[in-house]
């Protein structure tokens, strides 16, 4: 549990999570809590840990997801289908804050670890459970990834050509957004457990968290009856004109003049008589005469010897612009550096290795990646021996009768 008296340096100091989550939902939610400070213990399947280890393989094999998303957690390797790998997994529960778990539905109850059966052994535990569809409702019991969310909540519906197929958005976000939810919620849980001495059960369903991200198109629908039945609407926004995708002299470039700022554009292409030309003059009669607008702001990128020039005058009057970067410009440009948004670790096997970090920044407390993402069973003595309290010689006992389990490479960096 909490330590009494935590050190305050990190924001989840003292906070103890045990982590039975894989692939990317769970993962992220757990990945935020140790980023935040909170220890996190990744309890892995026996013999070979998570299977998204293996997923996206890099250097060595090494899973990149995992490498990313495990960032900062502690690997205990454990059989839950042996009498003493159960008693851990108990064991551990009566002793940490918060659980968290992206299995299907049932799945945590066939184990004997659900909600109700955690609670008996520690009342106050928090535990979060991420699915695709929740734990209630005709379609919890369905299997789901990241896909289904997407197709659920409508984000499919409003991605892509008008006039093609809906399209999937490509950085899983049904995932990730799930995972940040969960991660808000638990931190929610501790403020009220710290209140009222009450752990709870936190059920966060991917399609949920999709389905409330969308704070435009659903309201819309809603607060007109259906009259107004939002579609998919490509590389130009359906509501305001200019606002979208535009094809510069390098790549793509996307800006956005809403009404106040259209006298802003306008002098920026040196078009200073489209504020009073009636085919202009209005965002309605913008998005009548959207394809000559769009031709007009195009040709004028394209007159520049690079997007970086044009983008530049643009910025200059305030115009909302930026361009379109693929993942390696992304991860290399200069104000996401700047923000912090990459750092460095050292992983026993990868070696040095770029990692995204938390995009939170607090005056007070530092946001930090706790470490590598663990090798299987690496740290199974070091949570054993300080949380339940066992001997070098029991854990070497379990680790014989394959209670607990651990890689090579474990055994090489302790020699």
């Amino acid at each position: 549990m909490a330590a009494s008296n935590p050190d305050c340096s990190k924001l989840l100091s003292g906070i103890t999570v045990l982590d039975f989550t894989h692939a990317l939902a769970g993962p992220s939610c757990t990945r935020i809590l140790s980023d935040l400070g909170a220890e996190v213990i990744k309890l892995e399947p026996a013999p070979n840990g998570e299977f998204g280890r293996s997923l996206f393989p890099v250097q060595g094999g090494l899973g990149s997801m995992f490498l990313y998303t495990c960032a900062g957690k502690k690997s205990l390797c454990v059989d839950l289908k042996k009498p003493d790998g159960m008693k851990i997994a108990t064991g551990l529960i009566a002793k940490v804050d918060v659980m968290v778990e992206n299995f299907a539905p049932g799945v945590m109850a066939r184990l004997g670890l659900d909600y109700e059966s955690s609670a008996r052994i520690n009342p106050k535990i928090i535990m979060a459970s991420c699915s695709g569809f929740g734990q209630t409702g005709p379609l919890s019991k369905n299997t789901s990834y990241d896909i289904i969310g997407q197709a659920m909540s409508s984000v499919m519906h409003m991605t892509g050509d008008p006039n093609g197929p809906p399209q999937y958005v490509g950085n899983y976000i049904g995932d990730t957004n799930t995972g940040v939810h969960a991660a808000l919620a638990v931190c929610a849980a501790l403020f009220y457990r710290d209140r009222s001495g009450k752990g709870q059960l936190i059920d966060i369903a991917q399609v949920d968290s999709l389905f409330f991200m969308d704070m435009i198109n659903v309201p819309l629908y809603a607060l007109t009856n259906g009259e107004q039945a939002p579609k998919r609407f490509g590389a130009h926004h359906f509501g305001v004109a200019p606002l979208g995708v535009f094809q510069g002299k390098d790549g793509y470039i996307v800006l956005q003049a809403v009404e106040h700022q259209f006298p802003q554009l306008a002098k920026a292409i040196g078009r200073e008589d489209l504020v009073t030309d009636p085919k202009f003059a209005t965002n309605e009669r913008r998005l009548e005469n959207r394809d000559e607008l769009v031709a007009l702001i195009e040709a004028w990128l394209q007159s520049f010897p690079s997007d970086d020039a044009a983008l530049h005058v643009l910025a200059e009057e305030r115009i909302p612009c930026a361009p379109v970067l693929d993942v390696g410009q992304a991860f290399h440009h200069p104000h996401i550096r700047a923000r912090g948004m990459v750092t460095e670790i050292e992983h026993p096997v990868f070696g040095r290795m770029e990692i995204t970090n938390t995009p939170f920044v607090f005056s007070e407390t530092p946001r930090e990646v706790q470490g590598p993402a663990p090798l299987v069973g690496q740290h199974n003595a070091a949570i054993l021996s300080t949380h339940l309290g066992y001997s070098a010689a029991e854990i070497a006992r379990l680790t014989e009768a394959g209670v607990l389990m651990e890689e090579e490479k474990v055994k090489e960096l302790a020699a």
